[in-house]
């Protein structure tokens, strides 16, 4: 397991363009240096909490049977209400329904992985990508129980709701601060579009809080804190938003620094581990085991034959596709399968309160592929091997082996099974009969047979 940290100032210093300029797309590194100072110890526990979500969220692997046909399968899908919190200073800000009704198309696309973009995808991540089966709608009724269409506007006195003293400020979440209070966090997703310029420069894209609690707070009032939500700088919200116009802005003019920032509030981090002025940055990753190490952020580039760190074994370049990277949004395409995992964690047991509907895919899948779906017991001639294969279900049931002579004789003595197929070698058994028996924990019989080596 790799480790990353979290999320990083970048500076957009690669080109004449950017010369001069410092663009942030994403503001979480400041959140958890923050949170650490406030609530010291919490970048500690945060990472034990990390690395104790995604180790739940590993399965062991399936039981073998060769396999070629059309088979179904069941997917949970979550919807979740979002609120959006546009602040206005001036008629610019206060921007189109249009972009935000494309904004959540866009949501609903890339995390459902129905975006047409799908086909650059590398081959060699094609199969490590996800539908992450979480989807989004617009709040229809207030906390008040009147109907709503989910977009609020409010004009602001403040002209910008940027950093203060070089700081992450969260003053656009506050009514008596020149922003909108949220809705209840644990039953609505709030998103705030604000500007979010420093001294009329486009610095910061976004930020999102992570859902993960200190050790002093109970798991409710965490999740329940005012400060949840996603915050958008309204120059990039929805695709082809007018006034995301050169510059960085022009590289993030699909709609996905929202997606970006989304992975955030379900607990994701930056693939780069946001230690790329570290002289070990390739030590270091993301908790994520599909996403291959990566030393620093994509700096709103898009090079395929970007290999930041070598990996000894398995080798692969950069995931430029990756949503939780800084690549360009034309390079951008998936999620993961462990992201995914890790997502709908967060949300289950995190942000329980905001699921509004767990609806039951059926979903069909072609299957050319060895799976593992019962207890199999198999002499192996002329090689005198014996093969005991056995199901998830009977490892997380802690199942061990004993092999018998015919006189009765102990010639595998108890052995766990730890996984799903384990090979005893030719040096214990000679010609004869055999009796194998895999016991339960309880001592009882899973399965015995009888085999015979020639």
């Amino acid at each position: 397991m790799r480790v990353r940290l979290f999320f990083l100032f970048l500076s957009m210093g690669f080109s004449n363009v950017y010369a001069q300029t410092f663009v942030e797309p994403c503001g979480q590194v400041d959140v958890i240096e923050q949170l650490d100072k406030q609530y010291p110890g919490f970048k500690q526990q945060y990472n034990q909490q990390y690395l104790s979500a995604i180790s739940s969220s590993k399965t062991v692997g399936k039981r073998k049977k060769n396999i070629r046909d059309t088979m179904y399968y069941y997917d949970t899908v979550y919807t979740v209400p979002v609120v959006f919190h546009v602040l206005y200073n001036n008629s610019t800000e206060n921007i189109n329904d249009s972009l935000i009704l494309n904004q959540m198309e866009v949501l609903n696309r890339d995390f459902r992985r129905r975006n047409s973009d799908t086909v650059l995808t590398r081959t060699f991540f094609k199969d490590r990508a996800a539908d992450v089966r979480i989807q989004f709608v617009f709040a229809d009724t207030d906390p008040n129980g009147n109907p709503t269409n989910g977009i609020i506007r409010k004009q602001t006195g403040l002209t910008s709701f940027g950093r203060t003293n070089g700081s992450i400020n969260n003053n656009m979440k506050s009514s008596s601060r020149g922003g909108d209070d949220p809705w209840d966090p644990k039953k609505y997703v709030n998103v705030w579009v604000c500007d979010l310029s420093s001294n009329g420069q486009d610095a910061l894209l976004g930020f999102a809080y992570p859902p993960f609690g200190h050790p002093s707070w109970t798991q409710n009032s965490w999740v329940g804190d005012a400060n949840q939500g996603i915050v958008l700088h309204y120059k990039v919200v929805g695709r082809n938003n007018p006034l995301a116009v050169g510059g960085a802005l022009g590289l993030s003019n699909m709609g996905r620094v929202a997606v970006h920032e989304f992975g955030h509030y379900f607990g994701l981090r930056h693939i780069w581990a946001d230690d790329q002025y570290s002289a070990n940055r390739c030590l270091v990753d993301d908790y994520i085991d599909d996403t291959p190490k990566q030393g620093t952020g994509s700096n709103f580039t898009c090079y395929a034959t970007r290999n930041t760190c070598i990996d000894l074994v398995d080798d692969l370049p950069d995931m430029v596709e990756n949503y939780m990277d800084y690549s360009t949004h034309e390079c951008q395409n998936m999620f993961t399968r462990q992201q995914a995992d890790m997502m709908l964690t967060a949300l289950t047991k995190y942000r329980p309160g905001v699921i509004t509907k767990k609806e039951v895919e059926v979903r069909a899948r072609i299957f050319d592929t060895v799976l593992y779906d019962q207890i199999l017991i198999l002499p192996q001639n002329p090689q005198r091997e014996l093969i005991v294969e056995v199901t998830d279900e009977d490892l997380l049931n802690n199942v061990s082996v004993e092999v018998y002579n015919a006189v009765g004789q102990l010639i595998v003595p108890n052995t766990s099974l730890n996984k799903n197929e384990t090979i005893f070698p030719s040096m214990h058994f000679a010609s004869g009969i055999y009796v194998v028996v895999i016991k339960k924990s309880d001592g009882s019989f899973a399965r015995k047979k009888k085999i015979f080596f020639d």
